[in-house]
């Protein structure tokens, strides 16, 4: 490879790297999005540690959060596409939203009022 390399001219070794290198940076620049909101319960009040699930439709890739102790949640540095969130919280049934689309640089709130549900054994 080396002495491949030693006869090309400087020009097309230079051409070589740049098309490497840009080939690899489109790579690193994926398109990005997020899904934030908050969490409260059927009165208004907030609900801490709800777990929060968005699913990319296409994929069926999961990321998962918990609500924090103000009820609000983040999922930031999601791919773009299509998305399903799902909050669930012992003691509450679970809340769905399909058809959330993420383009570049979108922010959707999705904000989720719980409703209690039947506790189990």
């Amino acid at each position: 490879m080396e002495k491949v390399l030693r006869r090309l001219p400087v020009k097309t070794l230079v051409s070589l790297i740049l098309v490497f290198c840009m080939a690899r940076a489109t790579g690193w620049a994926q398109a990005t999005a997020q899904i934030h909101g908050s969490v409260q319960d059927a009165s208004g009040s907030v609900v801490p540690g709800a777990e929060v699930r968005a699913t990319q439709t296409e994929t069926n890739v999961v990321r998962t959060t918990a609500t924090g102790t103000d009820g609000s949640y983040v999922l930031t540095n999601l791919p773009i596409g299509s998305y399903r969130v799902e909050v669930s919280k012992e003691g509450f049934t679970t809340y769905v939203q399909s058809g959330i689309l993420l383009t570049v640089s979108s922010n959707p709130r999705v904000d989720v009022a719980l409703q209690v549900g039947a506790v189990t054994q």
